[in-house]
């Protein structure tokens, strides 16, 4: 925002709630053509995966462009000449932010859905003088790539939590890269998009401001302090509020997935112990608690 370019809202990205079905709607297609001993059914779908990919990615690169260049006019920096569009494939340095894109697993597994029904289809070319019109070997190569495709939507349609990669994330709040792997949170949003904190204090001012609404969240997590780097659900959480176990960005929340090992770190270092609703029903008031004391 310092540079002007626009937040990122699941909801403003009308893709993220019906590519899933797109994804859906060719398994379903994938599995019917996959019993129809038809070649050119079989090449059809890999050939209609390609075009629906490619338009995809153009889709995509639209987006980025727009994204990188449409900045706001009263952005506090500017820096002339200087466009933000990520890259499409590849790394590039945006000023002093380094940005990735790179396939993952889904676009792996697309890609061998496609090259396995193409090899199917040109096997069946091969013997094409065979009788038998059961499914054999060579429809085995199709049925794969069904499959895989099946995974590719199953895993687009349901959100899962990832590990916090230490060293490199940044907070989504405070854009500080996370490195105390006692502290780091996260969130998880109905469309599957994960978000990474470097502290309990920050996770919560973003929900406070709206940044991801509360009703797009699919799953809060906390770090166990006695196992670092293990994310814990926040809704079964304990949080500890005392000065003697200073969080990342300063304000003493320490989070534990047992309340007895919470509450015998409350005995050894004094102050308030939460749930997590409580947390953050309480959480302006121990701001402000935490304000005084610093300045007094």
């Amino acid at each position: 925002h310092y540079i002007g370019m626009k937040p990122i809202h699941p909801d403003s990205i009308p893709e993220l709630a019906y590519f899933p079905y797109v994804i859906i709607g060719l398994v379903v297609l994938g599995i019917a053509v996959a019993f129809v001993p038809k070649r050119g059914l079989w090449l059809s779908w890999a050939a209609l995966i390609v075009v629906l990919g490619a338009l995809g990615i153009y889709d995509f690169y639209l987006w980025e462009y727009d994204y990188g260049h449409n900045l706001d006019p009263n952005a506090p920096i500017k820096v002339a000449g200087m466009a933000y569009q990520p890259p499409l494939i590849g790394s590039k340095m945006l000023l002093n932010f380094k940005a990735d894109s790179y396939p993952h697993w889904g676009a792996i597994a697309l890609v061998l859905a496609i090259g396995l029904s193409v090899l199917a289809w040109w096997q069946e070319g091969k013997s094409s003088g065979a009788a038998s019109k059961a499914p054999n070997w060579k429809q085995a190569y199709s049925l794969t790539a069904w499959w895989l495709l099946l995974l590719v939507g199953a895993s687009g349609c349901s959100p899962q939590p990832r590990p916090i990669q230490y060293g490199k994330d940044a907070c989504a709040f405070c854009q500080m890269t996370i490195v105390d792997q006692r502290y780091g949170t996260e969130l998880v949003s109905k469309t599957g998009k994960v978000y990474t904190f470097d502290s309990i204090e920050c996770l919560v001012q973003y929900l406070q401001q709206g940044k991801l609404p509360k009703e797009e969240v699919y799953q809060s997590l906390l770090t166990d302090f006695n196992q670092p780097g293990q994310l814990i659900e926040a809704g079964g959480s304990y949080v500890l509020f005392s000065p003697d176990l200073p969080s990342p960005m300063g304000m003493y929340l320490t989070a534990f997935a047992d309340p007895a090992e919470a509450r015998t770190f409350l005995e050894e270092h004094p102050g308030k112990l939460f749930d997590w609703q409580a947390l953050q029903r309480q959480f302006d008031s121990l701001a402000q608690e935490v304000r005084s004391s610093k300045i007094n």
